[in-house]
């Protein structure tokens, strides 16, 4: 029985069950996706698998599918939302026309990638081991495991690229090693930052103390996942949502309503709260995998009304920086806000998205292998400027 496994293990048995029986929106509201799954090394993993109408090249220029779930949505939507939100800042509203021309050029000069991808099928690839957050922690598989995955896939997916997401020789030298071992290429997707809270020079950082002093300044309550209530879901939700979904980009995963309580009832995330004035104003989710040594956060957000010198955002960086020292594991910061990551011990890492296409008819692995060419020389340039991800 499922009550009788250890917790995390529950909690991801659980995410498995539901999603194979209602598919990744039960999750995400933003991720049309069928959930199967397949077993690693005795690790039961999902394996998501975006619908044949939502990857199809005629929804490309409207489609609001998460980057999590959606290949296309990682590498052409993303950039894209980057150029045209760029473009609003520098061209005022009253230009409208120079806009509309602005924006017309900028569908030509991503065209080509957007052929590439629609050629090469990736958004139909059977995604391995995603939860659907924005980073996945895996276990550090090594060449046997991998071997024998492949072989599986290849077997249940004969039409589709496969992949797995959040790839990273830092977090996971073996796994990396291992897929290339295997013939998976390696996609740059995120520049992701990482640190060791363990390590005692990182707590002498002037912005670490700093945001230490902060935190603990007795202004703001912390409300630990045992406190969280059922009547708080709500607004949690809705502190998320205004900071990933509309100030950053709809492209980010939206959780719906039915992750808050899995993380509630089942700790699939340790949710935290901040509260102020009596009202919640802050929201982190943590997931750890202890097989792998590391902690992540894949849900974060804040009443962006309030005050900027409160400094919700780094009293919840500050408590996440906290938690992965307590429980003694090395911190994933994930991507986003570099400047502030950096000052706070993050090493910058660039983190591949792996894909396996040997199986695939001569086109498919063509435009796959022109793909890979051209995002290995251009996204490197283009990830370390990238302001959209927040995690």
């Amino acid at each position: 029985m499922i009550s009788n496994l250890p917790p995390r293990v529950c909690a991801d048995a659980l995410w498995l069950i539901d999603a194979k029986a209602r598919g990744g929106s039960h999750w995400l509201s933003n991720a049309d996706c069928q959930i199967n799954a397949i077993t690693i090394a005795g690790s039961t993993q999902p394996v998501s698998l975006l619908s044949r109408n939502e990857s199809s090249s005629k929804n490309s220029n409207n489609n609001h599918s998460s980057y999590v779930s959606s290949p296309r949505s990682t590498w052409l939507r993303y950039a894209r939302e980057e150029a045209r939100g760029q473009l609003s800042a520098k061209l005022p509203a009253s230009l409208s026309q120079l806009r509309a021309i602005a924006n017309t050029g900028i569908n030509c000069i991503f065209s080509p990638l957007a052929a590439l991808i629609s050629a090469s099928g990736i958004d139909q690839s059977a995604i391995v081991g995603n939860h659907l957050v924005s980073t996945n922690l895996y276990p550090d598989w090594q060449v046997q495991d991998i071997a024998q995955m492949t072989e599986e896939l290849i077997g249940e997916y004969p039409d589709r690229p496969l992949m797995m997401r959040n790839i990273c020789g830092e977090v996971t030298p073996k796994l990396a090693s291992s897929l290339q071992a295997q013939s998976w290429d390696l996609i740059p997707a995120r520049m992701i930052y990482t640190c060791d809270p363990q390590l005692a020079p990182l707590w002498k950082r002037n912005h670490v103390r700093q945001d230490a002093k902060l935190f603990s300044d007795g202004k703001l309550e912390i409300v630990r996942p045992e406190q969280i209530l059922t009547s708080d879901l709500p607004h949690l939700r809705s502190l998320f949502r205004q900071l990933f979904i509309e100030k950053h980009s709809r492209l980010n995963p939206d959780f719906t309503p039915a992750f808050f309580e899995l993380c509630q009832e089942m700790r699939f995330l340790d949710l935290y709260g901040l509260r102020f004035q009596n009202r919640l104003v802050g929201v982190l989710g943590l997931y750890e995998n202890t097989q792998s040594g590391w902690i992540t956060t894949p849900l974060i957000g804040y009443d962006t009304s309030l005050p900027q010198e409160l400094g919700l955002y780094r009293r919840l960086m500050a408590l996440l920086l906290q938690q992965a020292k307590e429980r003694k594991l090395k911190l994933h910061y994930s991507s986003g806000a570099s400047q502030f990551k950096r000052a706070r011990g993050g090493e910058a890492n660039l983190e591949y998205t792996a894909v396996y296409s040997r199986h695939l008819p001569a086109y498919q692995k063509i435009a796959i292998k022109l793909l890979a060419t051209s995002l290995q020389r251009l996204a490197p340039q283009i990830l370390k400027k990238s302001r959209l991800a927040l995690t």
